[in-house]
């Protein structure tokens, strides 16, 4: 287990809490991504009257890669809750089970990818470092071979 901290540190920088993400992922990323949603939403209609909009003033985001980002995250979160659910049933073998890391770790990389185009302290760049480090741990689990009998 502990090598596998030290991979994700590696990752990403700064993520201190790992332990109780594969247990529940869903729910405490859902609820910070649909704040995210709810600030980029925000930000686009009235830009003056929020934060990220006076962070933006300096060094504007381009819509796209905020679009980019939030579509990502979305469809990352949705790989996790198939995975989890494809984990719940008995009939999946390890080889059913193998595309899921694949995905998992595509979308991790295309995560970081677009989190390094963001600001560090944009909120939306917190978002993607905390899919991605759920991604990552749940492709390193499989692999590991944490859910086989």
């Amino acid at each position: 287990m502990g090598a596998s901290i030290m991979k994700i540190t590696a990752i990403t920088p700064g993520q201190q809490d790992v332990s109780t993400i594969g247990k529940s992922s869903a729910s405490t990323t859902g609820a910070s991504f649909q704040e995210i949603l709810a600030q980029e939403l925000a930000a686009a209609k009235s830009p003056a009257t929020t934060a990220l909009a006076a962070a933006s003033a300096t060094a504007p985001i381009p819509a796209a890669l905020r679009l980019d980002s939030l579509t990502l995250a979305e469809d990352t979160i949705n790989t996790l809750g198939n995975f989890s659910t494809a984990l719940g049933n008995p009939s999946f073998s390890a080889q059913d089970l193998e595309p899921f890391a694949a995905a998992l770790e595509d979308e991790t990389a295309a995560l970081v990818s677009l989190k390094n185009q963001l600001p560090e302290n944009n909120p939306l760049s917190a978002l993607l470092e905390r899919v991605a480090t759920a991604s990552y741990v749940e492709a390193a689990k499989l692999k590991r071979g944490d859910y086989h009998a």
